[in-house]
This record gives structure tokens, sequence and C-alpha cells, in this order.
């Protein structure tokens, strides 16, 4: 299958079923949220004269955990998540924080755990204690899961920081480890049609970021999953359907109807070291064979992603999973 020219893509759809739609898998937007990389990297840290941040063996899952310890009086050692989903976050999003905690304090010590709708350039339009207080921990792992609503102004992010702070208390001090860290969006619309194993054995995913809401233009998709720098591009229809290995390709089309194909300027990707592909949209210019037409409130537009791979060094391609969004 050429990339240029993928004729099979625009020929091939059938009436077969192309499996129950599941709704979309939410968005993680933290970095190294649970330590495995071994050290405190997508941190940010504000330490007192005399803590510590650092990975440590001791974990709630996997590997390793997160462990501040501050021992200075009247000081708070701060780490976060900063400014995450940046053009993502729209404002009134639901963001979903979870994360285990556990932690042992003297004398005053206390954790807190705080959400920050930030503005670029500096500020917040909004900020929360979550809990709206001190953490209750004990020496034992414990889960936590809270909700947040994104403030009025995202245009820096999201952040979730955690402060282990002391009192004035003499030997006040506070040990508190975290792991398991995530920060969540809803995913859009509804996945269907699942995706063959590629190359690596996975099975590529596509999802969507922004409002569903026509009117807003503020959609973007993202691939991944996707063999590391391979090239790839994202199809769409009004229709699903179902062809099998189109063209000879490993995967399966899940497109019916007039396809159009996101090839313009810029539109065809080349996937990161991880396997991932995003691109914003144009809802006022959704490409279909005939020209360039506009999502309309009602609307239900179907996306997938086809990319290049390899399979025992012979050259072939396969696609991601198909998404339906239903326009408002």
């Amino acid at each position: 299958m050429k990339l240029s020219a993928p004729a099979a893509i625009l020929a091939l759809s059938s009436s077969l079923s192309v499996g129950v739609a599941a709704a979309a898998p939410q968005t993680e937007l933290t970095v190294n949220g649970g330590f495995e990389t071994g050290d405190t990297s997508s941190w940010v840290s504000f330490p007192t004269p005399n803590s510590t941040f650092a990975a440590t063996s001791d974990a709630s899952s996997g590997s390793f955990g997160g462990e501040v310890f501050n021992p200075d009086q009247t000081t708070a050692a701060v780490i976060k998540q900063a400014n995450l989903g940046v053009g993502a976050v729209s404002p009134g999003d639901v963001v979903t924080i979870s994360f285990s905690a556990k932690g042992t304090f003297a004398n005053g010590g206390v954790a807190f755990a705080e959400f920050f709708s930030e503005i670029n350039g500096g500020g917040v339009s909004s900020a929360e204690i979550l809990t709206g207080g001190p953490l209750n921990l004990t020496g034992s792992w414990q889960p936590f899961t809270f909700t947040a609503v994104a403030g009025a102004d995202v245009s820096g992010g999201v952040t979730l920081q955690f402060a282990v702070v002391n009192g004035a208390n003499s030997g006040s001090l506070a040990q508190f480890f975290v792991d398991e860290v995530s920060v969540t969006l809803p995913g859009l619309g509804a996945n269907y049609c699942g995706a063959n194993l590629n190359s690596l054995g996975l099975e590529a995913s596509i999802s969507a970021q922004g409002s569903s809401v026509a009117a807003d233009n503020d959609l973007a998709l993202t691939a991944s999953g996707l063999a590391p720098n391979s090239f790839g591009f994202f199809l769409t229809s009004q229709a699903t359907g179902f062809a099998q290995n189109p063209g000879g390709s490993q995967g399966n089309l899940c497109l019916g109807g007039s396809i159009g194909r996101y090839v313009g300027a810029g539109q065809i990707q080349q996937a990161d070291a991880a396997g991932g592909i995003s691109l914003p949209l144009d809802l006022t210019a959704i490409p279909q064979p005939t020209g360039f037409v506009a999502a309309a409130s009602g609307d239900t537009w179907s996306y997938q992603a086809w990319y290049r791979d390899s399979v025992a060094g012979q050259a072939t391609s396969n696609f991601t999973d198909g998404l339906t969004i239903d326009f408002q």
C-alpha cells in the first residue's frame, strides 16, 4: 500500500459487523506518575534546605514510588506534576485525579494535595485543596480519587501539587510517600472495531481531545501504539464499515461510505519514539473525496488512523481501532 495513494481505503467497505462501541478511554496527562523510570523525572520540586525528594523501592505497585522527607520547621517541601494538558484541557472540563499515598508525621507535620488551573504567563484561574485540608494518611498505602472542574482559563494547563508541610513545633517532621499518580480527562466519543496486533504486539488505538461541540472547532486526534518513527495519517467518514486487510494491510478498515483522508500539508505524521501521532482538526474543512465539508450539530463522524509497519522485514501497514463522535 503506497502512502501517497492508498486507493483501497477509498474503495473498500462492507456491511459486516464492526463490533460494539465502547466509551473512549480517558486521556492520561501525567508523565512518570508512578516513578517507574526509577527517578523523579517529569516532576517539579521546590525543596526546603534539608528536605529530600527521590524515587524509592517502597512502592504501592510496580518497582518504585516517590518519597519526600522534610525535617525543617515552618516550611513546605513541594512536588508537582505541572502544566499538564496544555491545549487539551478546556475550561469546565471534569478532571479525575487519583494517587496512592502514605506518611509518617510528627509534631505538626502534614501533607496536602492541591489542584490548580494555570494561566499561561502566570497565575491561576482556580485552586483547590483536595479533601479541603491535610490528607488523612497512615503508615500504610491507601488510594485516593477526586474529581475537579477546570477553571475559566486553563491556557497554562493544570497542575497537581503535593505540599509536605511542617509547623513551628520543635521536632516537627513529615515523611510522605506517593505512587500511582494519575490526572485524566474523559475521552470523547466511543471506540469500536478493535485493531489487529502490529509488529510490536500492540493494538494501536485512536482517541480525541477537545470539544464535541462543532461550533467550538476544538478537536484533536491522537493515535498511539504505532510502530515508532512510522508514517501515518487519519481517515474520516460519516459511516462505519468493515474491510478486512484492504490492499494487503495487516489491519482492518473500520470506515465505510465516503472516506476522507487527512493528507494535506503537514497532516501526514511521523510517529514519535513512543509510537504516537497527533493532529488538530479544522471542523470547517473535513476532507471528503469530492472536497471539503463542515461538521454541524447533530452530525456523527467516525475516525481511524492508517500507518506503515513491517512484518519479518517486509513492508506492510496497519490501522488503529475506530472512533465515533456525535457532534453537538
